[in-house]
This record gives structure tokens, C-alpha cells and sequence, in this order.
């Protein structure tokens, strides 16, 4: 591990002086050849890959321009694009990654802030003194009547919060630990929770190690706490936060109790600190502990690496990037434009290679003109919309890179003097919580999302016709299927369709096996994927039933997932007795109900958002189509939602346009095409035409409660 690690520090070093080059220098080049030549180097795949992508983007680099900076006047984009929402439970969900939000403790008096700040001062008391500084700005911000102006010396208050936290799939809290020398403040919240071992929710401790100053009133050099740095510190703190890690609830990584720190560079000998501390918590029983600094993703700052056990990020510190500046705004020392912003970090995460494992943050609508008179900051037009690609964005990269245990940070459950918190407000309710919520779970942002759990439902009398079509290109899956139609308690006719006359008998074969009747098979050519096959065998027969369900032989063999994905998507639209009976259920209660489809399967629900899966490679084909289908072109949407693998129930009413409008010269021959095919464009139709003829979608899950 420590060879692969300096091989992965010494290319890191190689790109930052490739990058200050105008080219590319020979010598450096030789050099790198050499650690891709070295036997070493061969046996780590993952670092080559690395390698080449820090090798090409160097050599691009090298060639661009100076970067330019987008001005644009405040008036142009509104502040802050949200709606308000109210609280959704995402209890039935499993979250893609562990999500960690930064605790503020500062909800509650304490002597020093009554001395400092007068009597009475807690944090609440600039968020209500908070006014508009300009046209349409969010201030001040109300905290949500479900929680008020709370106080954190109350446990009623943590266990709420907790409760929120759980309900929206976040597994912990970083809550801000303040220690000077041996002196705490705003340790009372902390002390309560751990206290009530009732509480179970799982929390880590995050040194905020900086002075404080009278930065709120603009005398930034007037310190009001200042951090010594003593010999017999790192001992003593060691000392100070062992209950907290010998709490069954701390989060520790690999059974080792996790420790951030905030600012590493005021610490002197932040190595030395971080060898005194380790041997500490031996001595005293905490055993091995896990130490992670604070670093910035843009900067590509290794100073701490190589002797921490790992690095996370702080948005928004150091992502202030000139490109996109917000002007007009006075006494502001950065306003910067929000979604520009996360638009921009996609390219800073796509060469950002950490050496060890790390955990990447997001935050909200950051504005801190609440606690200070100037030079405030500002991440102006914020909008759901780009929080929600942010999140799936660091969820994406979370995955790329070869590491465990690593969290998604969010900044903040609570900071209310900032604006950025989880906790809801009287303008936009749970309108933050609920979009992160969705893109940690997997769930499109756009979606309308139900969780069907197998509870008894009574059958519907059957005074409709149910037609399903399944295209079995893969025969072999076909058995899979019919087991999974077992589960249907209707009436059915089945109609399959296949590409070859050896593959129709093998069909007919399975079927007669299986006991099947009042089924049909009929043979296409290899063209139009599952998608043409299904419209020109329904294309006579469609008007004649009421309600559809598509399945096809599903392997996806451009993927190591395609049996998983295949599986997903039949558990979530057969899945059981139950389940059919609650997806037919919901058809006869709503009229407007045309479409139900399974979520997105989780190993692909990041690339859809990031490689706008909507539209991605399809756009032209879209706009063909859906002039065609009289859809309008402002369906074609970044977040527009879809039944990902073409599979579906539906009313035939919803989607009858395909089968009137559509036929075999509108499809490309099939040539291995991974994407940007008619049947690409046509899977993503759906839920547009369904919509255009006056029908909604649902996206369902199927919960099991074996």
C-alpha cells in the first residue's frame, strides 16, 4: 500500500508541474513513462487508469486560455429558486451512501456569548435581526413552526431532529467541537445527547480549531478565544473527547473512532499533533483512532496525506472560483453564482484523484449577511434543481473512486446564521431535506415515488382487458419471466416476439412447458431493440385492452449489471400477488394515473442525472420524436423521468400514439449502438405522451416485509 501510495503522490506531483508548463517538458515525460513501465505500476490497474486521465488533461490544460470571468447583475437571475414542500418520509428507502450533516451547536446561551455578544445572544439572535440587502433577497430566514426558534439545552429538541434526520436517511452527525486549551464551549447539547443513550443515531466530533473573533461586527483581528496550541494539548484533548468515542453511537471507521479537523494548517506540527494523539488514545483504552483533515478539492493540497488516515472537503470554502460573479450587491465581499458553480465543479471533481479515501461536501444557499455587517458572501441564485445535481454529482464520484467508508458532508443540518440548513423553514418548508433526500435515495427528482409493501388487497372484479407483450430476444430468460407473470391474479393474453424462427420454436417450446394459453408469437427482424418489436405486434390488436405491461429478455451486456438490473425491475413491477394487486389498485382509484414503472436501478441512477439521461446522446432524435407524437419540445427537460429499460404497465390509452404513429423506417438497423438510437428516444417518450394525453406517472418499489 505505501508503494502504491507514492506512485499515486508522484503523478499527482507530476501533473501540478505539467499544468504550471506551457509544455510538455521531456525530461518529466521520460519520468513518467518510467513509473508506467515499472512492474509495480502494472499491477495497479486502477492507478493506470488514473494515470492517462491525469496525463491527457495535463496536455489539455497546457493549451487553454486564461480563464474569463462572467459577470452578471444581480437583477438578471433571481436569489433563490425554491418551492415550498412538505415533509415526505423516505423511511422505506436505503440511501446509496452514509450522509454526515455539520451540527451548529449555538442554539442555546452560554455565559462567554452573553459577555461578548449581550444577554440572551445565541445564534437566533442574527438570524431575526437578518433584513433584505437588495430586490428579492431571502432574508430573513424563519425557522418552520414544526421546530421555531428552539433551544439545544432541551433533549426534546435533539430527539426531533433526530427524528427528522432518520426520516430522510441521514446516518449521522458532525457536530462542531470547541476547545481551547482545555476550555469548551457550547458543549451542552453534545453532553445531552450523550447522555440520553436513548437517542440512537450515530455522531462524530469535528474540532473546530480556529479562533474567535469579532468577525460579526467586522473586527476580524479583535480575538474574543484564541487557540494556544500547548505542548501537553494533543494529550489533553485526547483525554477530553474519550467518552465521546468510547460511545457506542461514535462512528468509527474500520472500528477505529473517527476525528475531523477542521483547520490543520493553524495547527504547528500538525503531524506531530497527529502521532501524539494516536499514541494517547493507546495509553487511555480508545485504541487505534481515524484522523481526517480538512483539505480543498480545487486546490489539490497533499500537505497532510501522507500522515492522516483520511481528507474530506468543506463547501463552501475554497470553491469561490472567479468565472461567475454576481455584481451590483454592496458591501459584499464575494457573491458567486450558484448554479454556474456546481455546473463548474463537474470538471474540478473529474480530476480530483484523491491519494487517500475522501469525503466530498455539498452545501445549500450559502449566505452569511445575517452574521456579518460586511463582506458577507453570498452563493446567489441557488435552486433545487442544481442542489439536487450537486448531490448526485459527489454521489457519482463517491462511487468512482476505489474507496470505503467514505461519507457524502452535508454544510449544514442547522446553520440558520449562513442559510444553509436541512432543518425546514416557514417560506420553503422541507424543501432542502426532501431533495437531498431524494438524491441520496436513488429517486429522480421530478418523480412522483410510492413504496408498495406486501399487505392484503382485495382484487379488483375483472371488467377489463390485460394485454402483456414481452420481447424475448434472450429465450433462455423467458422461464424467469413466465415465473415472475405467475404472480399476476388477472386475465391476461400474452403476446412475445423474437428475431429468429429457431428462437420462436425454442419460445413456443417454454411456453407449452409452462402451460401457457392464449398466447402469440410472432418474428421481427433484429431492428428497433424491444421497442419496434412491441409496436408493430400490437399495432392491430392495442385498442382492443385497457391495460399493458412491456417486459423483454433483458441482459444489458454493455454492463457488469444486467442480470441485477433485470432483476430489479421485474421484483418491482410483478414482485408479488400483493404488489399487482396494489399496482391495479392505484389505476382504479385515479383515472389520470396512465404509467407505473420501477425506480431507477441504483448503479445507473447517477449516470443518468449526470450524463443528462434524459436527453444525453437522444437529444435529436427527441425532437424528431416528439414532434411526431405532437409532444411539445419543452417536455425534452434535464430532469424528465422515464421508465429506464423500457419497461412498464400502462393504460393503452396513455401511450396509443405509438402504435398509430410509428413504424419500421423510423428506426436505425441495428449496428451494436449503445445509445442515440429511435428506441433510446422512444424509452424516454413515456412519461411526455402519457402527460400530453392527460395522464401522470408513478415510480414504485416493492418492499417485501419478508
Amino acid at each position: 500500500m505505501d508503494k502504491e501510495y507514492n506512485y499515486r503522490k508522484e503523478i499527482l506531483e507530476l501533473r501540478k508541474e505539467l499544468q504550471k508548463s506551457e509544455c510538455i517538458n521531456a525530461m518529466l515525460e521520460e519520468k513518467l513513462q518510467d513509473v508506467l513501465r515499472s512492474k509495480s505500476w502494472r499491477c495497479t490497474q486502477f492507478v493506470r487508469n488514473i494515470t492517462s486521465k491525469f496525463y491527457k488533461s495535463s496536455s489539455k490544460d497546457s493549451e487553454e486560455e486564461p480563464i474569463s470571468v462572467n459577470c452578471y447583475d444581480y437583477h438578471e437571475e433571481p436569489s433563490y429558486v425554491s418551492t415550498y414542500q412538505d415533509n415526505i418520509d423516505f423511511s422505506d428507502f436505503s440511501p446509496l451512501v452514509k450522509t454526515i450533516a455539520f451540527y451548529l451547536p449555538q442554539f442555546h446561551q452560554i455565559p462567554e456569548n452573553d459577555k461578548w455578544w449581550g444577554k440572551g445572544f445565541t445564534e437566533w439572535t442574527n438570524v431575526k435581526k437578518a433584513k433584505p440587502l437588495f430586490d428579492n433577497h431571502y432574508m430573513p430566514r424563519e425557522p418552520h413552526d414544526d421546530f421555531g426558534y428552539y433551544r439545544l439545552d432541551s433533549i426534546d429538541t435533539l430527539k426531533k431532529q433526530v427524528k427528522l434526520a432518520k426520516m430522510h436517511g441521514i446516518y449521522g452527525f458532525a457536530f462542531y467541537y470547541y476547545w481551547f486549551s482545555g476550555k469548551r464551549l457550547l458543549e451542552k447539547p453534545l453532553d445531552l445527547f450523550l447522555k440520553h443513550t436513548e437517542i440512537d443515531f450515530p455522531f462524530v466530533l469535528c474540532w473546530a480549531n480556529e479562533n474567535w473573533t469579532r468577525t460579526w461586527d467586522g473586527l476580524e483581528n479583535e480575538v474574543l478565544m484564541r487557540q494556544k496550541y500547548l505542548k501537553n494539548d494533543p494529550e489533553k484533548f485526547i483525554d477530553d473527547i474519550a467518552k465521546y468515542m468510547k460511545d457506542s453511537r461514535y462512528i468509527k471507521i474500520q472500528g477505529k473512532p473517527l476525528l475531523l479537523v477542521y483547520n490543520p494548517s493553524a495547527i504547528p506540527d500538525f503531524e506531530r499533533v497527529c502521532f501524539q494523539w494516536r499514541e494517547r488514545a493507546r495509553q487511555i483504552g480508545i485504541g487505534e483512532i481515524e484522523i481526517w483533515s480538512k483539505t480543498f478539492v480545487p486546490a489539490a493540497d497533499y500537505t497532510n496525506t501522507s500522515f492522516v488516515d483520511g481528507e474530506f472537503d468543506f463547501a463552501p470554502s475554497q470553491f469561490h472560483l472567479p468565472q461567475d460573479q454576481i455584481t451590483g450587491i454592496s458591501n459584499a465581499a464575494s457573491v458567486l453564482n450558484y448554479t454556474k458553480l456546481v455546473d463548474h465543479l463537474r470538471n474540478v471533481y473529474a480530476y480530483h484523484y484523491p491519494l487517500k479515501k475522501f469525503s466530498y461536501s455539498i452545501t445549500m444557499g450559502w449566505d452569511n449577511s445575517a452574521r456579518r455587517k460586511r463582506d458577507y458572501s453570498i452563493l446567489y441564485h441557488y435552486s433545487l434543481e442544481s442542489f439536487y445535481k450537486w448531490a448526485v454529482m459527489v454521489i457519482q464520484k463517491m462511487a468512482f473512486n476505489d474507496f470505503s467508508d467514505t461519507f457524502l458532508f452535508v454544510n449544514a443540518w442547522n446553520e440558520w446564521g449562513e442559510g444553509t440548513y436541512l432543518e425546514p423553514d416557514k417560506k420553503y418548508g422541507y424543501a432542502n431535506i426532501n431533495t437531498l433526500s431524494k438524491a441520496i435515495c436513488g429517486i429522480p427528482l421530478k418523480a412522483q415515488v410510492k413504496v408498495f409493501h406486501d399487505i392484503p388487497v382485495r382484487k379488483a372484479k375483472q371488467n377489463f382487458k390485460i394485454l402483456i407483450q414481452v420481447h424475448a430476444f434472450y429465450p433462455d430468460v423467458l422461464p424467469e419471466i413466465l415465473d415472475e407473470l405467475k404472480k399476476v391474479p388477472y386475465q391476461y393474453d400474452l403476446y412475445l416476439s423474437t428475431n429468429e424462427e429457431e428462437k420462436k420454436k425454442e419460445i413456443i417450446k417454454i411456453l407449452k412447458n409452462y402451460g401457457m394459453r392464449n398466447y402469440h408469437v410472432a418474428v421481427y427482424p433484429n431492428h428497433g431493440r424491444d421497442i419496434l418489436p412491441m409496436i408493430l405486434q400490437l399495432k392491430e390488436v392495442y385498442s382492443q385492452y385497457d391495460y399493458m405491461l412491456h417486459l423483454h429478455t433483458k441482459r444489458s451486456m454493455t454492463t457488469t449489471f444486467g442480470n441485477e438490473w433485470r432483476e430489479h425491475i421485474f421484483r418491482n413491477l410483478l414482485g408479488s400477488t400483493e404488489h399487482v394487486k396494489t399496482i391495479f389498485q392505484e389505476f382504479h382509484k385515479d383515472s389520470e394515473l396512465g404509467l407505473i414503472y420501477p425506480l431507477p436501478f441504483p448503479k445507473i441512477f447517477c449516470s443518468l442525472v449526470e450524463a443528462r439521461g434524459a436527453i444525453a446522446n437522444n437529444g435529436e432524435n427527441m425532437k424528431v420524436l416528439f414532434k411526431r407524437l405532437g409532444i411539445p419540445l419543452s417536455e425534452i427537460d434535464y430532469f424528465l423521468t422515464f421508465p429506464t429499460g423500457s419497461m412498464f404497465w400502462g393504460r393503452v390509452d396513455a401511450i396509443k400514439e405509438l402504435f398509430e404513429v410509428l413504424n419500421a423506417d423510423d428506426f436505425e438497423e441495428e449496428n451494436g449502438q449503445i445509445d442515440g438510437t429511435m428506441a433510446h428516444a422512444v424509452e424516454r417518450c413515456f412519461d411526455a405522451l402519457a402527460r400530453k394525453n392527460g395522464y401522470k406517472s408513478l415510480e414504485v418499489m416493492h418492499k417485501s416485509e419478508e
